[in-house]
């Protein structure tokens, strides 16, 4: 039996703290394997001391780092700290995935990085740990050593149902799931299908020798299988959250688990959705299973910035016939938006503005883009010159643009990121208020023209007690809204 103790990086991201969900599998994976594993879900820095004390008692053979970009400075300030006396430390995620050997650039303590899905993998490596012989030839990690870095070929993909059931118990579970109202995330599916330019989805897909594998659903019945052992854990949920990246992807699929979801669950859920998806006959269906609310990526009202920057073909009237759609049949809609991208224009960014003001969503949020290793606009980003020399320092894309001011100023980007998140929430607030629409539109544009007066209130970097209080009466009203 190996014992593994794993970090996950989730600070100041401007989101409650919530499940990783790939870690959920790993976790399965190796107690499947009678392995002793513990987690440390680190949400501040003053968990960092309480860590490392548990680290010194533990003593474990293997420390598994989990991280995103935006959480590297977070991660640096920890090994600084920390002693870490385990035979092996390794790191993985998505940012490792995508920077590979960068990662020993970036970290002088870290000893191992696993590439891609990590639930096959870690399971070798620790059985060779168990057993004390060699891993440094264990599929889809690379290695530092004395000699160099040994870089394994990556292993393929393999089905969800092959893999233990996903295991959230070493997880706050209690607190990330009633601090939720009562939702419960989940993931069933992995993969898209789409190459947005600012997404890893493209990069990832890439590395795996059977690519043609990497959307993949599991079965309707071990869907529900996944759905009815996570409620064992908490039985108290109310609703649930797919956190698929496109939970509409697969029509047939979808339809065959709403009707078996409705009979053997039954719980309201809420859902990702991508415009070209939607229509009558699928929101009908999610309607009928219990389905409140749907997010979409809305990301820019520009048409031609959407299309040849962002790579997503679809028009303006596609996202509005969506919108409509979940209008139609009640169901809630969330809208994302990105601000301050290559090519941006102040003009294009108040298209944006202008398109969510016609939407109407029930809720949404907007980001600050930021370029990830490893995506088409990060390198693009560089090819032209577009990154401030400090970006790599910004920890979250809620927390100011990250490229230059060519074609918008930061006093513009930050004025219409405002300006969305002022309209976003003063959408949630009237949700409970009975009022003339013509009112709305009027109160909402008064909000618009003063968002500076309101944006401190919705930073979601600040510190202040006041404005913390605020915003958790404000998650509340959201959570019961969304009931």
């Amino acid at each position: 039996m190996a014992k593994i103790h794993l970090l996950y990086f989730d600070l100041h991201t401007g989101y409650y703290p919530s499940f990783n969900h790939g870690l959920a599998y790993i976790i399965g994976t190796l107690r499947n394997e009678r392995h002793k594993v513990t987690l440390s879900h680190l949400i501040d820095e003053k968990d960092f001391n309480n860590t490392i004390r548990l680290l010194e008692r533990e003593d474990p053979d293997l420390i598994g780092l989990s991280f995103t970009t935006n959480q590297k400075k977070y991660v640096r300030c920890f090994l600084k700290t920390a002693r870490l006396s385990a035979k092996l430390k390794i790191a993985g995620g998505v940012h490792c995935t995508m920077v590979k050997e960068g990662v020993f650039e970036e970290f002088p303590e870290i000893d191992g990085v696993c590439i891609g899905e990590g639930e096959i993998p870690l399971k070798q490596l620790c059985q060779r740990l168990e057993k004390n012989e060699d891993y440094l030839s264990t599929s889809s990690f690379y290695f530092r050593t004395k000699d160099g870095i040994i870089k394994n070929s990556i292993a393929p993909l393999k089905d969800i149902e092959a893999m233990p059931l996903p295991d959230y118990s070493p997880f706050n579970y209690h607190k990330i799931i009633s601090d939720s109202g009562e939702c419960f995330p989940m993931m069933l599916s992995r993969g898209c299908p789409y190459g947005c330019y600012y997404c890893c989805n493209r990069t990832l897909r890439q590395i795996y020798p059977n690519r043609a594998k990497y959307v993949r659903f599991p079965s309707v019945q071990h869907s529900i299988k996944i759905i009815k052992n996570n409620l064992l854990l908490y039985p108290k949920t109310e609703k649930i959250a797919f956190a698929d990246d496109t939970f509409t992807l697969n029509r047939k699929w979808l339809y065959s688990f709403c009707k078996i979801y409705k009979e053997e669950i039954g719980l309201p859920f809420l859902c990702n959705g991508r415009v070209e998806t939607i229509d009558d006959e699928t929101v009908r269906c999610l309607k009928d299973a219990g389905c409140m609310s749907i997010d979409f990526g809305v990301e820019s009202g520009n048409e031609w910035l959407r299309e040849h920057i962002l790579n997503r073909k679809h028009s303006n009237e596609r996202i509005k016939d969506a919108f409509r759609a979940t209008k139609k049949y009640d169901i809630k809609s969330f809208s994302f938006n990105i601000v301050g991208l290559p090519f941006e224009t102040a003009d294009m960014a108040q298209e944006t503005v202008n398109l969510n003001l016609e939407l109407q969503p029930n809720f949404g949020k907007s980001f600050y883009f930021f370029p990830y290793p490893g995506t088409k606009l990060y390198q693009m980003c560089h090819d032209y010159g577009l990154v401030r020399d400090n970006y790599d320092s910004v920890s979250g894309y809620l927390e100011s643009p990250s490229l230059k001011e060519i074609f918008m100023s930061h006093k513009d980007m930050k004025s219409y990121f405002g300006q969305l998140q002022a309209f976003f929430y003063t959408r949630l607030l009237f949700s409970k208020i009975r009022i003339p629409g013509s009112l709305e539109r009027l109160l909402i544009r008064f909000v618009l023209i003063f968002n500076k007066t309101f944006l401190p209130l919705l930073n979601p970097t600040t510190n202040n007690k006041f404005i913390l209080g605020f915003r958790k009466i404000i998650r509340k009203i959201a959570m019961k809204y969304l009931q």
